[in-house]
């Protein structure tokens, strides 16, 4: 009678990993590609180089910096205070300026970038262009 208990259990736990399984697979499935915009795009390129060392990639945070999406939105930093942070740096913060680094151009691109992701307009990943 053990026997058939254990091989009972058994089978529920082997249906729940395959449901399970089954649930992380969809899960993992691309999405359906978004295509962004030549400045979204652009500025995802400007951004990868320039901030997912510290602030990961696709602007989720990273070890040394806090998740970019959340600063843009909700009362965050607007176009003006983002491109004033960007350039004169956050020094106490450990964010450096980064003046001589990107141009004003480069800087529109990546807010717009972060607002997409933000707003859920562009996925995780490279996007389409």
């Amino acid at each position: 009678m053990k026997n058939h208990h254990m091989l009972a259990a058994m089978a529920v736990l082997f249906i729940a990993l395959g449901v399970t399984e089954s649930t992380a697979a969809q899960e993992q499935q691309p999405q359906q590609a978004v295509k962004a915009t030549p400045t979204e795009y652009e500025g995802w390129r400007q951004y990868m180089v320039t901030c997912a060392r510290c602030h990961g990639d696709d602007g989720v945070a990273g070890i040394m910096a806090p998740d970019l999406r959340h600063a843009v939105t909700a009362g965050g930093l607007d176009s003006a205070a983002f491109h004033d942070v960007v350039i004169n740096g956050r020094l106490p913060q450990g964010m450096p300026s980064l003046r001589d680094v990107l141009d004003e151009h480069q800087i529109a691109d990546i807010y717009a970038y972060l607002i997409a992701r933000a707003t859920k307009g562009l996925p995780a990943g490279r996007p389409d262009h």
